[in-house]
């Protein structure tokens, strides 16, 4: 399956919302791009992000602190029915098979909006949840719109009951990214998507009870 971007017209609006998830960050011959600072919310802090870009391919790394319980932050990355929770663009999220206990097969669809152009974004995974407490995800070919990807999340316990969630992630999309979004514009839009969707990550885990 092949999906390509759309240019809009300006009379149709674009969300330009939460998106935990990087994962709609693309880019095609924009080089190498770095980005590395702190950023801070009411709560939740970014420590640490980067994201760069090589031809069609592109690796991106965060770290955040949440001032909720590592059970709770874990319960919420992980409610695969209800992602659309932390994000305004995931149109749909859906456990498609679960193989056992500890690996399951998902589909998360979303729409992402840069300036006029916005992206219809489907990925179909494998997730693994590791033996260390690891939760990492792998495109499966053929399904989808990317040619390859794997990510891997991090939940840490800190000593003040807080949590650290880290995430890395390599990917490569199967459909076109117009030159005219540059790293910039890129690199803005990633780190305002990781720190809004950390914070309604940190919301939901403080004020839900684990079930």
């Amino acid at each position: 399956m092949r999906w390509a971007a759309r240019r809009e017209t300006p009379s149709k609006s674009c969300s330009n919302s939460d998106a935990p998830m990087p994962n709609r960050l693309l880019a095609h011959g924009l080089g190498w791009g770095l980005l590395t600072l702190a950023a801070s919310t009411p709560a939740s802090t970014i420590e640490s992000a980067e994201i760069s870009f090589i031809g069609s391919r592109y690796h991106y790394r965060f770290s955040a602190h949440l001032q909720a319980p590592p059970a709770a932050v874990r319960a919420v990355v992980t409610d695969y029915d209800r992602l659309a929770r932390i994000n305004d663009d995931i149109l749909v999220s859906r456990v498609i098979v679960r193989y056992d206990d500890t690996s399951l097969k998902r589909q998360l669809l979303m729409k992402h909006c840069v300036l006029l152009f916005c992206f219809d974004i489907n990925f179909i995974e494998r997730v693994d949840f590791r033996s260390n407490g690891d939760i990492a995800t792998t495109t499966i070919e053929g399904e989808g719109n990317f040619l390859s990807g794997q990510t891997v999340w991090r939940i840490e316990a800190q000593p003040d009951g807080t949590t650290r969630v880290t995430m890395e992630a390599n990917q490569e999309p199967d459909f076109f990214i117009p030159p005219v979004l540059g790293p910039l514009v890129m690199k803005r839009s990633f780190i305002k998507e990781i720190t809004e969707t950390t914070q309604r990550i940190e919301e939901l885990a403080r004020d839900e009870p684990l079930r």
